[in-house]
């Protein structure tokens, strides 16, 4: 019988092996688009399941933030 340490693999490491990163990897965990287990707080993903999904898994980067610009409409600020 193989260790689970083989059969399984992390978020962190199957980031490793999609290219991006564990927040991403848990994210579609969640949503069912990779399948995995969740057991004491951490995704567990099937290595196989992990090597299919790869292979057509292409990282998209996002929209950064973008900061808020505060304005002073206050009349105080207006004061002489």
């Amino acid at each position: 019988m193989m260790p689970i340490e083989d059969q399984f693999a992390t978020a962190s490491q199957a980031a490793q092996v999609l290219g991006a990163k564990h927040v991403t990897v848990s994210q579609l965990c969640q949503s069912g688009r990779l399948p995995a287990v969740k057991i004491a707080n951490r995704w567990l993903i099937p290595r196989d399941v992990l090597a299919e999904f790869s292979r057509t898994y292409e990282p998209k980067v996002g929209h950064p933030r973008t900061k808020r610009k505060y304005i002073k409409r206050s009349p105080k600020w207006f004061k002489d």
